[in-house]
């Protein structure tokens, strides 16, 4: 008896442990995370659903072989788990029957994406079985869709689904009657497709619209027949990344909630008046790397509401006043607290009035961001206005110092950041910054500036040393890039020392007599003065031709000659078909322009309009430092692309193999091949761009040609 009940007791202990693994276990190639109630199963061998921990209420099933949906398919899944989302990714699927989720009870969040091989009327028809009283969020991106039948989301009349995704098809159209039947649709997001025509009707009740990377040229009409408004409910807009040309006053009529607009990467060349004056509840307006700008009315930014201005990456040129009216610019949206201006031309030094003037009326503003913008100087009396000024970013200018920090800052104790890194600041002294500044900061950042290590700087050593080198800190104060960022850079023989390791002391720097060397150099200059201007008058020619050589010796010793990227308006100009057009503007313009911060001109977004082709890619070129060829199978049929080819053979035949850059995207075939890209591609390595694994070595190698100096020059005499 007693082994009886051993025997038992051990059987019911095993069998408690079993299915506490059980609930635990999560087979491969599936992966479960617990926490998050989430299973994501991904492998090419998996033909079949496999049994998922009681837990699991998320699935993702990516890059597996599951050719036919069904219900009988999704069995081990709907028999428990209550699974509220579904992901389908990449599972070559084929078919999906009309029952196929009819157990999915819980289900609110269905993804069916990258799934080329699926017919759009066998997702449809499925729709019948979708529990509709759950299900609000819709997923079918890159699935490469070019059309919508106008009844796909008929069977989902009565379901309350808010958001609805398909990004990255071949869509061609918006048309809102499709989109009808989805009576509470909130967002729809159709980016990355290749949309030119948008219809807005039936679309009532959304509130965001994404339409970012198309192929939009005109901005959509927003109103109806009777004045209303197609979309009255909409707060977020995006359109950035398409081919806008023009926008006025006009263009945004009937959108009176919206909040939210986005229109960067447009080809728009004028900011027209009162453009935005119809956006009465606007609070956020993004208008960057719009490199096309040209000019931007009195009243363009008259929107009273604005809040939010993010206006970077655009090269304008703030520093010519017949572009623009400094007295007006921001004088119409008094109640802007954030400014993001980086990577423009403001005024320079001899200008600098026009920097006040632009920003004296922006005096609510808490945070401005100014980097990369040339900024010389820094006016007065400009900053001490801003009373509700937090944060200060005036990052990579050239910024040389001044001598009173109190006309500059004023006794502000509302700001908390202050970015000077990368400036040309040299001494930093006890007027640079007012005290209050000092006390009220939370963080500064004076790092990579040209600090000289003299006894004029004995003052800020003093100040690091005594706030951030010493056990008792007074201040919560955080001095950015501290030690490793703050180096000598004057004197040469202390060029490279770090700021820690210079330790003057009054002692050191007491007052020396300097009569007898300043005798002395007056002396020198005054003799100087004398035989200087005779040996150039006599010896001119020869000091002209030592002065070549000598120049052209060093240059060759170095084994380049440097050429300033600032010489011309862009880095680099692209050649390429119109097939390759989408990896050019998606993947390649948006690396070289968002990370590497260079200017790259492409025909479709840069050509002056109306102009002859001919007469614009002879222009355009000419402006570029460096010629990339983008080249494929397409390229190599393309007429015009072959055209450009020898215009690339005449540039390098002056400039050297180094003006440009080959980039082969698809390997041409020998029956596409032709002589003269056969010539270039003999004289000249090309890269080879391939997508994941070595990608990072292609963008390394084209990054340093792009910046990579010429080589020589041709030898002329002078």
């Amino acid at each position: 008896m007693n082994s009886i009940v051993k025997f038992y007791t051990i059987f019911v202990a095993l069998l408690i442990i079993e299915i506490s693994d059980g609930e635990k276990d999560c087979k491969i190639p599936c992966y479960c995370n617990p926490k998050q109630k989430m299973a994501t199963c991904a492998s090419r061998h998996l033909h079949y659903i496999p049994k998922l921990p009681s837990y699991v209420e998320q699935v993702k099933f990516v890059g597996n072989n599951f050719t036919h949906l069904s219900k009988s398919f999704f069995k081990n899944l709907t028999s428990f788990n209550k699974i509220n989302l579904l992901n389908l990714t990449d599972n070559l699927v084929l078919n999906i029957s009309l029952d196929a989720f009819a157990d999915f009870q819980y289900l609110n969040t269905l993804d069916i994406s990258t799934e080329k091989k699926l017919p759009i009327f066998s997702l449809k028809k499925a729709f019948r079985s979708l529990n509709n009283s759950r299900i609000n969020s819709l997923d079918f991106s890159g699935n490469g869709w070019e059309y919508l039948p106008p009844d796909m989301f008929k069977e989902l009349k009565l379901s309350r689904i808010r958001s609805l995704s398909m990004t990255s098809n071949l869509l061609k159209e918006l048309h809102g009657g499709i989109y009808s039947y989805l009576t509470e649709l909130r967002i729809l997001n159709l980016a990355y497709n290749d949309i030119r025509n948008v219809n807005l009707s039936g679309l009532t009740v959304l509130e965001e619209l994404v339409l970012k990377d198309n192929n939009i040229h005109n901005i959509p009409t927003w109103c109806n027949s009777t004045g209303g408004s197609f979309v009255p409910q909409l707060k977020v807009l995006r359109l950035d990344s398409n081919s806008i040309t023009e926008m006025n006053s006009s263009s945004f009529k009937c959108l009176q909630n919206l909040k939210q607009l986005r229109i960067d990467y447009n080809n728009f060349r004028f900011l027209e008046n009162n453009t935005f004056s119809d956006l009465v509840k606007l609070d956020r307006l993004h208008l960057s790397h719009n490199t096309r700008l040209q000019v931007i009315q009195e009243t363009a930014f008259n929107v009273s509401s604005l809040k939010s201005l993010y206006f970077q990456n655009n090269g304008f040129h703030f520093d010519k006043g017949n572009k623009f009216n400094a007295k007006t610019i921001f004088s119409y949206c008094p109640n802007l607290m954030t400014l993001d201006m980086s990577s423009n031309f403001l005024p320079s030094l001899k200008k600098s009035q026009f920097l006040k003037l632009m920003f004296i009326p922006l005096i609510k503003l808490e945070k401005l961001t100014l980097p990369n913008t040339r900024i010389r100087a820094l006016p007065f009396n400009l900053f001490p206005k801003m009373k509700f000024l937090k944060t200060l970013n005036l990052q990579g200018n050239f910024i040389n110092g001044w001598n009173n920090g109190e006309r500059i800052f004023g006794n502000k104790s509302s700001l908390k950041t202050l970015n000077l890194q990368a400036n040309n600041i040299r001494l930093v002294n006890r007027t640079t910054f007012p005290p209050s500044i000092l006390s009220s900061l939370e963080s500064l950042d004076l790092s990579s500036n040209h600090f000289s290590c003299t006894c004029d700087q004995i003052w800020f050593r003093e100040w690091i040393r005594e706030n951030f080198e010493s056990k008792s800190k007074k201040n919560n104060l955080t001095l950015n890039g501290y030690p490793q960022k703050y180096a000598c850079m004057f004197p040469s023989n202390l060029r490279g020392v770090l700021l820690r390791n210079y330790n003057p002391t009054p002692e050191t720097c007491k007052e020396k007599n300097y009569f007898i060397a300043i005798a002395v150099i007056i002396t020198l200059v005054v003799v100087l003065s004398i035989v200087v201007p005779l040996l150039l008058y006599r010896c001119q020619t020869n000091i002209r031709n030592y002065i070549y050589a000598w120049r052209f010796y060093k240059k060759r010793k170095s084994g380049y000659v440097r050429l300033d990227s600032e010489d011309y308006d862009y880095h680099a100009f692209v050649v390429y078909c119109e097939s390759d057009r989408k990896w050019v503007h998606n993947v390649l313009v948006k690396k070289l322009e968002n990370e590497e911060s260079m200017r790259i001109c492409i025909h479709h977004r840069d050509f002056d309009i109306g102009a002859p082709v001919t007469g614009n890619i002879g222009k355009y070129m000419s402006k570029c430092r460096k010629i990339v060829v983008v080249m494929s199978n397409d390229f190599a049929e393309s007429e015009w692309c072959q055209w450009e080819v020898d215009l690339v053979q005449e540039r390098r035949r002056k400039q050297g193999r180094g003006v440009s850059l080959l980039i082969m995207l698809h390997t041409i075939d020998s029956n596409h091949m032709t002589d003269s890209l056969k010539t270039l591609l003999d004289s000249t390595p090309h890269l080879q761009y391939s997508n994941g694994v070595g990608e990072w070595l292609f963008w390394k190698a084209l990054i340093e040609g792009l910046r990579k100096p010429f080589g020589h020059p041709p030898v002329a005499v002078l």
